[in-house]
Protein backbone atom coordinates (compact mmCIF):
# COMPACT_ATOMS: atom_id res chain seq x y z
CA UNK A 1 0.00 0.00 0.00
CA UNK A 2 1.27 3.66 -0.65
CA UNK A 3 1.95 6.24 1.77
CA UNK A 4 -0.94 8.53 0.38
CA UNK A 5 -3.11 4.91 0.88
CA UNK A 6 -1.99 4.18 4.56
CA UNK A 7 -2.63 8.32 5.16
CA UNK A 8 -6.20 8.16 3.70
CA UNK A 9 -7.13 5.14 6.00
CA UNK A 10 -5.67 6.68 9.11
CA UNK A 11 -7.97 9.62 8.43
CA UNK A 12 -10.78 7.47 7.92
CA UNK A 13 -13.65 8.16 10.09
CA UNK A 14 -15.20 5.88 12.69
CA UNK A 15 -17.73 2.98 11.85
CA UNK A 16 -21.44 4.49 12.42
CA UNK A 17 -24.53 3.06 12.61
CA UNK A 18 -28.07 4.54 13.19
CA UNK A 19 -30.74 1.97 13.67
CA UNK A 20 -34.65 3.32 13.85
CA UNK A 21 -37.00 0.62 14.55
CA UNK A 22 -40.06 2.64 12.84
CA UNK A 23 -38.17 1.82 9.71
CA UNK A 24 -39.90 -1.82 9.92
CA UNK A 25 -42.97 -2.84 9.17
CA UNK A 26 -44.86 -2.95 12.55
CA UNK A 27 -44.79 -6.71 13.14
CA UNK A 28 -41.12 -6.82 12.70
CA UNK A 29 -40.22 -3.67 15.07
CA UNK A 30 -39.89 -6.12 18.09
CA UNK A 31 -38.38 -8.81 16.47
CA UNK A 32 -36.01 -6.93 14.91
CA UNK A 33 -35.10 -5.09 18.12
CA UNK A 34 -34.61 -7.74 20.31
CA UNK A 35 -32.38 -9.50 17.92
CA UNK A 36 -30.21 -6.79 17.46
CA UNK A 37 -29.30 -6.10 21.06
CA UNK A 38 -28.93 -10.10 21.98
CA UNK A 39 -25.09 -9.99 22.52
CA UNK A 40 -26.20 -7.35 25.28
CA UNK A 41 -29.31 -9.05 26.62
CA UNK A 42 -32.57 -10.75 26.42
CA UNK A 43 -35.40 -7.77 26.24
CA UNK A 44 -39.24 -7.92 26.40
CA UNK A 45 -41.61 -5.48 25.74
CA UNK A 46 -44.00 -3.93 28.40
CA UNK A 47 -47.76 -5.22 27.78
CA UNK A 48 -49.80 -2.62 25.80
CA UNK A 49 -48.88 -0.25 23.48
CA UNK A 50 -46.67 0.51 20.48
CA UNK A 51 -42.87 -0.57 20.65
CA UNK A 52 -40.33 2.27 19.53
CA UNK A 53 -36.65 2.13 19.86
CA UNK A 54 -34.01 3.70 18.35
CA UNK A 55 -30.05 3.52 18.71
CA UNK A 56 -26.89 5.57 17.13
CA UNK A 57 -23.58 3.95 18.01
CA UNK A 58 -19.86 3.82 17.11
CA UNK A 59 -17.65 1.00 16.48
CA UNK A 60 -14.66 1.88 18.83
CA UNK A 61 -12.87 -0.72 18.02
CA UNK A 62 -12.13 -2.01 21.60
CA UNK A 63 -14.97 -0.33 23.15
CA UNK A 64 -18.32 0.04 22.16
CA UNK A 65 -20.73 3.20 22.73
CA UNK A 66 -23.81 3.94 21.54
CA UNK A 67 -27.21 6.06 22.54
CA UNK A 68 -30.61 5.03 22.64
CA UNK A 69 -34.09 5.76 23.37
CA UNK A 70 -36.57 2.64 24.08
CA UNK A 71 -40.24 2.35 25.17
CA UNK A 72 -40.60 0.38 28.27
CA UNK A 73 -38.78 -2.92 28.08
CA UNK A 74 -37.76 -5.17 30.53
CA UNK A 75 -33.98 -6.81 30.44
CA UNK A 76 -32.45 -10.15 31.08
CA UNK A 77 -29.15 -11.94 31.32
CA UNK A 78 -28.69 -15.44 33.07
CA UNK A 79 -25.08 -16.95 33.01
CA UNK A 80 -23.89 -19.81 30.45
CA UNK A 81 -25.64 -18.30 27.59
CA UNK A 82 -23.82 -19.18 24.22
CA UNK A 83 -20.46 -17.15 24.22
CA UNK A 84 -21.34 -16.35 20.42
CA UNK A 85 -24.54 -14.26 21.62
CA UNK A 86 -21.82 -12.04 23.15
CA UNK A 87 -19.16 -11.75 25.82
CA UNK A 88 -19.21 -11.05 29.39
CA UNK A 89 -18.60 -7.22 29.28
CA UNK A 90 -18.84 -4.11 31.69
CA UNK A 91 -21.75 -2.57 30.79
CA UNK A 92 -21.42 1.70 31.61
CA UNK A 93 -24.96 3.43 31.76
CA UNK A 94 -25.93 7.02 31.86
CA UNK A 95 -29.05 7.53 32.01
CA UNK A 96 -30.36 10.71 30.95
CA UNK A 97 -34.06 10.45 30.81
CA UNK A 98 -36.07 7.04 32.67
CA UNK A 99 -33.89 4.83 34.34
CA UNK A 100 -34.84 1.32 35.93
CA UNK A 101 -35.13 -1.19 38.92
CA UNK A 102 -33.32 -4.31 38.87
CA UNK A 103 -30.99 -6.69 40.29
CA UNK A 104 -27.68 -7.67 38.94
CA UNK A 105 -25.66 -10.50 40.46
CA UNK A 106 -26.23 -10.24 44.24
CA UNK A 107 -27.15 -6.83 44.24
CA UNK A 108 -30.58 -4.92 43.55
CA UNK A 109 -29.68 -1.72 41.37
CA UNK A 110 -31.68 1.42 41.00
CA UNK A 111 -31.00 4.21 38.86
CA UNK A 112 -33.10 7.38 37.87
CA UNK A 113 -32.27 10.05 35.66
CA UNK A 114 -28.77 11.53 36.09
CA UNK A 115 -27.63 8.47 37.71
CA UNK A 116 -24.61 6.54 36.11
CA UNK A 117 -24.75 2.49 36.85
CA UNK A 118 -21.76 -0.07 36.15
CA UNK A 119 -23.91 -3.75 35.40
CA UNK A 120 -21.41 -6.73 35.11
CA UNK A 121 -22.70 -8.53 31.71
CA UNK A 122 -21.05 -12.18 33.71
CA UNK A 123 -23.55 -11.61 36.02
CA UNK A 124 -27.41 -12.61 36.60
CA UNK A 125 -29.12 -9.40 35.03
CA UNK A 126 -32.62 -8.44 35.68
CA UNK A 127 -34.49 -5.59 35.02
CA UNK A 128 -37.28 -3.38 33.97
CA UNK A 129 -37.23 0.25 32.64
CA UNK A 130 -39.97 2.77 31.72
CA UNK A 131 -38.97 5.55 28.32
CA UNK A 132 -35.72 6.00 28.73
CA UNK A 133 -32.64 7.52 26.96
CA UNK A 134 -29.08 6.14 27.74
CA UNK A 135 -26.05 6.78 26.97
CA UNK A 136 -23.57 3.30 27.14
CA UNK A 137 -20.48 2.36 27.22
CA UNK A 138 -19.47 -1.37 26.78
CA UNK A 139 -16.13 -2.48 27.55
CA UNK A 140 -14.63 -6.06 27.17
CA UNK A 141 -13.35 -7.33 30.20
CA UNK A 142 -10.11 -8.28 28.98
CA UNK A 143 -9.68 -4.52 27.76
CA UNK A 144 -10.88 -3.04 31.26
CA UNK A 145 -8.18 -5.13 32.60
CA UNK A 146 -5.13 -4.37 30.08
CA UNK A 147 -6.02 -0.28 30.20
CA UNK A 148 -6.58 -0.49 34.41
CA UNK A 149 -4.48 -2.91 35.68
CA UNK A 150 -5.50 -3.53 39.55
CA UNK A 151 -8.78 -1.84 39.27
CA UNK A 152 -11.22 -4.33 40.14
CA UNK A 153 -15.03 -2.35 40.24
CA UNK A 154 -18.05 -3.63 41.67
CA UNK A 155 -20.83 -5.15 39.75
CA UNK A 156 -24.26 -3.48 40.11
CA UNK A 157 -22.45 0.21 41.59
CA UNK A 158 -24.75 3.22 40.82
CA UNK A 159 -22.97 7.12 40.84
CA UNK A 160 -25.80 9.28 42.34
CA UNK A 161 -26.96 12.10 40.24
CA UNK A 162 -25.78 15.57 41.34
CA UNK A 163 -22.44 14.13 43.27
CA UNK A 164 -18.69 15.47 41.93
CA UNK A 165 -17.85 12.34 40.75
CA UNK A 166 -20.92 11.65 38.92
CA UNK A 167 -21.13 15.34 37.59
CA UNK A 168 -17.25 14.87 36.48
CA UNK A 169 -17.86 11.20 34.76
CA UNK A 170 -21.13 12.09 32.85
CA UNK A 171 -19.51 15.65 31.56
CA UNK A 172 -16.64 13.22 30.54
CA UNK A 173 -19.03 10.45 28.61
CA UNK A 174 -21.09 13.17 26.80
CA UNK A 175 -18.19 14.63 25.56
CA UNK A 176 -16.54 11.75 24.19
CA UNK A 177 -20.57 10.78 22.33
CA UNK A 178 -20.01 14.52 20.59
CA UNK A 179 -16.29 14.49 20.15
CA UNK A 180 -17.18 11.23 17.73
CA UNK A 181 -18.67 12.34 14.36
CA UNK A 182 -15.00 14.22 14.05
CA UNK A 183 -12.57 11.77 15.07
CA UNK A 184 -10.38 9.36 13.03
CA UNK A 185 -9.21 5.44 13.62
CA UNK A 186 -5.94 6.37 14.41
CA UNK A 187 -7.43 8.35 17.27
CA UNK A 188 -8.72 5.67 18.72
CA UNK A 189 -5.76 4.49 21.25
CA UNK A 190 -5.68 7.59 23.28
CA UNK A 191 -9.66 7.88 23.50
CA UNK A 192 -9.89 4.41 24.58
CA UNK A 193 -7.14 4.74 27.14
CA UNK A 194 -9.14 8.42 28.56
CA UNK A 195 -12.29 6.48 28.46
CA UNK A 196 -11.90 3.27 29.76
CA UNK A 197 -9.66 5.42 32.75
CA UNK A 198 -12.43 7.62 33.64
CA UNK A 199 -14.62 5.34 34.10
CA UNK A 200 -12.15 3.22 35.93
CA UNK A 201 -11.39 6.60 38.56
CA UNK A 202 -15.15 6.93 39.00
CA UNK A 203 -15.99 3.45 40.01
CA UNK A 204 -12.80 2.79 41.80
CA UNK A 205 -12.93 1.16 45.57
CA UNK A 206 -15.31 -0.66 47.61
CA UNK A 207 -17.89 2.34 47.53
CA UNK A 208 -16.76 4.85 44.80
CA UNK A 209 -17.04 8.69 46.18
CA UNK A 210 -20.85 9.41 45.07
CA UNK A 211 -22.13 6.34 44.85
CA UNK A 212 -25.81 5.79 46.10
CA UNK A 213 -25.51 4.14 49.99
CA UNK A 214 -26.70 0.18 49.51
CA UNK A 215 -28.93 -1.26 52.56
CA UNK A 216 -26.76 -3.08 54.87
CA UNK A 217 -26.82 -6.05 57.28
CA UNK A 218 -30.28 -8.17 56.25
CA UNK A 219 -30.57 -6.68 53.17
CA UNK A 220 -27.65 -8.79 52.51
CA UNK A 221 -29.10 -11.84 53.19
CA UNK A 222 -32.14 -10.85 50.51
CA UNK A 223 -29.88 -10.20 47.89
CA UNK A 224 -28.50 -13.87 47.88
CA UNK A 225 -32.06 -14.51 48.71
CA UNK A 226 -33.27 -13.12 45.86
CA UNK A 227 -30.35 -14.78 43.48
CA UNK A 228 -31.24 -18.43 44.84
CA UNK A 229 -35.02 -17.93 44.02
CA UNK A 230 -34.21 -16.91 40.32
CA UNK A 231 -31.97 -19.69 39.65
CA UNK A 232 -34.13 -22.22 41.32
CA UNK A 233 -37.33 -20.56 39.03
CA UNK A 234 -35.24 -21.28 35.81
CA UNK A 235 -34.80 -24.72 36.54
CA UNK A 236 -38.15 -25.49 37.76
CA UNK A 237 -40.38 -23.79 35.17
CA UNK A 238 -42.34 -27.12 34.36
CA UNK A 239 -43.31 -26.95 38.24
CA UNK A 240 -45.40 -25.02 40.52
CA UNK A 241 -44.62 -21.64 41.06
CA UNK A 242 -47.08 -19.99 43.03
CA UNK A 243 -46.33 -17.93 45.53
CA UNK A 244 -47.38 -20.94 48.37
CA UNK A 245 -44.94 -22.83 47.27
CA UNK A 246 -41.78 -20.40 46.74
CA UNK A 247 -42.87 -19.34 50.33
CA UNK A 248 -42.61 -23.06 51.52
CA UNK A 249 -39.50 -23.68 49.66
CA UNK A 250 -37.15 -20.64 50.65
CA UNK A 251 -38.90 -20.36 54.00
CA UNK A 252 -40.16 -16.86 54.02
CA UNK A 253 -43.35 -14.86 53.98
CA UNK A 254 -45.51 -13.19 51.13
CA UNK A 255 -44.82 -9.60 51.89
CA UNK A 256 -41.38 -10.75 51.48
CA UNK A 257 -41.70 -12.54 48.50
CA UNK A 258 -43.63 -9.77 47.16
CA UNK A 259 -40.94 -7.24 47.95
CA UNK A 260 -38.22 -9.18 46.54
CA UNK A 261 -39.70 -9.44 43.47
CA UNK A 262 -41.31 -5.80 43.20
CA UNK A 263 -38.19 -4.56 40.81
CA UNK A 264 -38.82 -7.31 38.38
CA UNK A 265 -42.46 -6.63 37.63
CA UNK A 266 -44.21 -8.90 40.24
CA UNK A 267 -43.13 -12.94 41.12
CA UNK A 268 -46.17 -13.71 38.76
CA UNK A 269 -44.95 -11.63 36.01
CA UNK A 270 -41.71 -13.33 36.42
CA UNK A 271 -42.68 -17.02 36.29
CA UNK A 272 -44.60 -15.70 33.04
CA UNK A 273 -41.61 -14.35 31.54
CA UNK A 274 -39.53 -16.76 32.07
CA UNK A 275 -41.99 -19.64 30.71
CA UNK A 276 -42.72 -17.71 27.57
CA UNK A 277 -39.14 -17.66 26.94
CA UNK A 278 -38.62 -21.10 27.03
CA UNK A 279 -41.58 -21.62 24.87
CA UNK A 280 -39.70 -18.88 22.31
CA UNK A 281 -36.81 -21.39 22.19
CA UNK A 282 -38.87 -24.57 22.31
CA UNK A 283 -41.00 -23.31 19.29
CA UNK A 284 -37.43 -22.30 16.91
CA UNK A 285 -36.50 -25.80 16.92
CA UNK A 286 -40.39 -26.91 16.24
CA UNK A 287 -39.48 -27.68 12.81
CA UNK A 288 -36.78 -30.29 13.88
CA UNK A 289 -38.50 -31.56 16.95
CA UNK A 290 -42.12 -31.89 15.51
CA UNK A 291 -43.68 -30.22 18.63
CA UNK A 292 -47.10 -28.13 17.72
CA UNK A 293 -47.90 -24.47 19.50
CA UNK A 294 -50.43 -26.46 21.85
CA UNK A 295 -47.50 -29.16 23.06
CA UNK A 296 -45.28 -26.65 23.79
CA UNK A 297 -47.96 -24.31 25.71
CA UNK A 298 -48.96 -27.17 27.92
CA UNK A 299 -44.84 -28.06 28.32
CA UNK A 300 -44.73 -24.97 30.19
CA UNK A 301 -47.31 -24.38 31.88
CA UNK A 302 -50.18 -22.67 29.53
CA UNK A 303 -53.27 -24.55 29.74
CA UNK A 304 -55.26 -22.08 27.45
CA UNK A 305 -54.02 -21.81 23.85
CA UNK A 306 -55.48 -18.63 23.29
CA UNK A 307 -54.54 -17.19 25.92
CA UNK A 308 -50.99 -18.46 25.54
CA UNK A 309 -51.09 -17.01 21.54
CA UNK A 310 -52.54 -13.51 23.32
CA UNK A 311 -49.26 -13.55 25.80
CA UNK A 312 -46.81 -14.82 23.32
CA UNK A 313 -47.72 -11.97 20.50
CA UNK A 314 -47.47 -9.78 23.11
CA UNK A 315 -44.17 -10.52 24.32
CA UNK A 316 -42.36 -11.01 20.85
CA UNK A 317 -44.83 -9.18 18.25
CA UNK A 318 -45.24 -12.57 16.69
CA UNK A 319 -47.44 -15.37 17.01
CA UNK A 320 -46.57 -18.87 18.44
CA UNK A 321 -47.19 -20.29 14.05
CA UNK A 322 -45.40 -17.12 13.06
CA UNK A 323 -42.28 -17.83 15.18
CA UNK A 324 -42.02 -21.89 14.08
CA UNK A 325 -42.58 -20.63 10.39
CA UNK A 326 -39.74 -17.92 10.38
CA UNK A 327 -37.90 -20.59 12.18
CA UNK A 328 -38.32 -23.18 9.28
CA UNK A 329 -37.63 -20.47 6.34
CA UNK A 330 -35.01 -18.88 7.90
CA UNK A 331 -32.89 -21.70 9.07
CA UNK A 332 -32.95 -21.05 12.73
CA UNK A 333 -32.25 -17.14 12.21
CA UNK A 334 -34.66 -16.12 14.45
CA UNK A 335 -35.15 -12.86 12.00
CA UNK A 336 -37.31 -12.70 8.77
CA UNK A 337 -34.71 -13.54 6.03
CA UNK A 338 -35.24 -10.10 4.50
CA UNK A 339 -34.10 -8.32 7.74
CA UNK A 340 -30.62 -7.83 8.34
CA UNK A 341 -29.25 -7.20 11.23
CA UNK A 342 -27.91 -3.78 12.37
CA UNK A 343 -24.22 -2.85 12.30
CA UNK A 344 -23.82 -2.66 15.85
CA UNK A 345 -25.63 -6.21 16.64
CA UNK A 346 -22.12 -7.39 14.58
CA UNK A 347 -19.92 -5.05 16.28
CA UNK A 348 -20.97 -5.97 19.82
CA UNK A 349 -20.43 -10.04 18.86
CA UNK A 350 -16.93 -8.52 17.55
CA UNK A 351 -15.77 -7.35 21.03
Amino acid sequence: MTSSGQADRQEAGLPHDLFRAERFPEADRFPVWRQSVRPLFDSVPAAGGDFHAWVESYDLREVFMARCGFTPLAFQRHPGRDEAEGGDHWLVQLYQQGGYLGHNGDRPVRVGAGDIGLLDLGRTLETRAPTSQVLSVVIPREVFAALTPGVRPRHGQVLAAGRPVTTILAHHLVSVWHSLPSLTLADLDGVNRLLVGAVAGAFAGPDAPGARPSEAGGLALERAGLDAMLVYIRAHLDEDLSPTRLCRRFGCSRSRLYRLFQPLGGIAAYVREQRLERCFRDLRRAPITGDRVVDVALRWGFDSQSHFCRLFRRAFAMTPSDAIEQARAGEGDPLPRALASPAFHHWLRQL
